[in-house]
C-alpha cells in the first residue's frame, strides 16, 4: 500500500455564474438591462457548474502526487480542500479520476481550509471529530478526519486526518500579536493532546500495538515543540520522518523568511511501522517554488541556500542546498504547494 500526505494549499472551486435563478425554468429570474456577464446567480450543483481555482497551480500539485506522473498512491490524505465538489473535480480533472473513494467533511473554519482523502481501496468506516468540546470551545477547527480503510478482505488500515492551529498570530501591536501566538500555542497543543487521547481511546490496550493506524497532516509545528510532545513522544506513535536523515525532514518552505522546516507529520502505530518496507518513505519537492523570479545562480535555481530550522526561531539554522530540481513549470509564483508530498509504502 503506498500512503501519500499532502497539503495541496488552498484547493477551491470557484462557480460559474448563471443568467437565472438555480431551478428556474421559466427564466424569468433573469436580471434584465445587465451587461456585466459575472453578475447572475450560483449555479445548481451539475456537472460544469465549477472552475478549479487556480489550475496550474493543481496541475503541478498532480505532478506531486503522481511524483511527476510515474506513481499513484493508493490513499491520498490532503489537507486544504474547499469542498468534496473540489476534491472530486481535482480529482477527475487531474488524476484521471483515479480515485474511487473521497472524503471532505465540513469544518468550522470559515476559509474552508478542510481535510479529505481519495483512496482506491474502500472506505468502511468515517468518524468526524468536528463536534469535540474542550472547556472553552471546540478543539478542532478543521477536524480530526478519522477514516478506516479496508485493504483486504480482513485488513483494516485507520488514518487520523489533522490540520492544527496556524502558528500566524495577527493584530495591530507587538502584544497583540504576542497574545494571538499564545493563544495559537495552547490551541495546537490542546488539538495535539485531544489526538493523543482519541487513538489511545480507540485502539485501548494490546490492540495500540496490533492495530494498523497512523495519525498525519499538517500539525503546523516542529518535532521538537513542546506543543506537539505528549503526541510525538509520549504516545508510543513511531514518527515515520526520523527515520530519515535530519536534513531530509522538512516538508514546508516559508519564502518570506526563506527557511524550511518540518509542519508535516506522520505518526504510525507499531504494528503499521513494522510493516514500512525499507527506505519504504520519500518526499516530493520537485513542486517547491523559490523567491526570485526566473533568476538562476551557479546554474541553479535562487536562493542558492535556505536555512533550516529545526525549531521556531532556530539559533542555530543548518544551511542546506536549495538548488534542487524542479518541475519545468514551477517558479517564484507558479508552485505546487508551500508543503511537499509525503510518501510510505507499505507492504500490507
Amino acid at each position: 500500500m503506498l500512503l501519500c500526505n499532502f497539503n495541496v494549499n488552498n484547493l477551491f472551486v470557484r462557480y460559474k455564474f448563471g443568467k437565472t435563478f438555480p431551478g428556474d425554468q421559466s427564466g424569468k429570474s433573469a436580471e434584465s438591462g445587465v451587461a456585466d456577464p459575472n453578475r447572475g446567480y450560483l449555479p445548481l450543483y451539475q456537472k460544469g457548474a465549477f472552475e478549479i481555482f487556480n489550475a496550474e497551480q493543481r496541475k503541478l500539485a498532480a505532478l506531486a502526487i503522481t511524483r511527476g506522473g510515474t506513481v499513484l498512491p493508493d490513499v491520498l490524505c490532503v489537507q486544504e480542500v474547499e469542498s468534496l465538489i473540489a476534491l472530486r473535480e481535482f480529482n477527475e480533472r487531474f488524476l484521471k479520476s483515479a480515485y474511487p473513494f473521497a472524503v471532505v467533511l465540513d469544518s468550522r473554519d470559515l476559509r474552508q481550509i478542510d481535510v479529505g482523502l481519495l483512496s482506491k481501496v474502500p472506505i468502511d468506516s468515517i468518524t468526524t471529530h468536528v463536534d469535540d468540546k474542550a472547556a472553552d470551545g471546540y478543539i478542532f477547527s478543521r477536524d480530526c478526519l478519522e477514516v478506516r480503510l479496508q485493504v483486504k478482505k480482513t485488513t483494516f488500515v485507520t488514518v487520523f486526518i489533522n490540520h492544527f492551529k496556524s502558528k500566524l498570530a495577527l493584530g495591530s501591536s507587538e502584544e497583540a500579536r504576542s497574545r494571538e501566538r499564545l493563544r495559537a500555542n495552547a490551541k495546537r497543543q490542546l488539538q495535539a493532546d485531544s489526538v493523543a487521547k482519541l487513538v489511545k481511546a480507540r485502539f485501548p490496550g494490546t490492540a495500540f500495538n496490533t492495530a494498523y493506524f497512523a495519525v498525519l497532516g499538517d500539525l503546523n509545528d516542529t518535532p521538537q515543540a513542546a506543543e506537539l510532545a505528549r503526541l510525538n513522544t509520549q504516545t508510543g506513535l513511531i514518527d515515520a520522518l526520523a527515520l530519515l536523515p535530519p536534513e531530509e525532514r522538512w516538508t514546508h518552505y516559508w519564502k518570506a523568511r526563506n527557511s524550511v522546516s518540518q509542519l508535516d507529520h506522520v505518526l504510525l502505530s507499531p504494528a503499521l511501522a513494522r510493516k514500512l518496507k525499507k527506505n519504504g518513505i520519500s518526499l516530493e519537492r520537485r513542486g517547491i517554488g523559490f523567491r526570485a523570479a526566473s533568476s538562476k545562480a551557479g546554474g541553479g535555481l535562487l536562493p542558492k541556500v535556505v536555512r533550516l530550522e529545526a525549531m521556531e526561531d532556530d539559533p542555530a539554522p543548518l544551511a542546506l542546498d536549495f538548488q534542487f530540481k524542479r518541475f519545468a513549470e514551477v517558479s517564484s509564483s507558479n508552485v505546487a504547494s508551500d508543503h511537499c508530498a509525503i510518501f510510505l509504502e507499505f507492504s500490507i
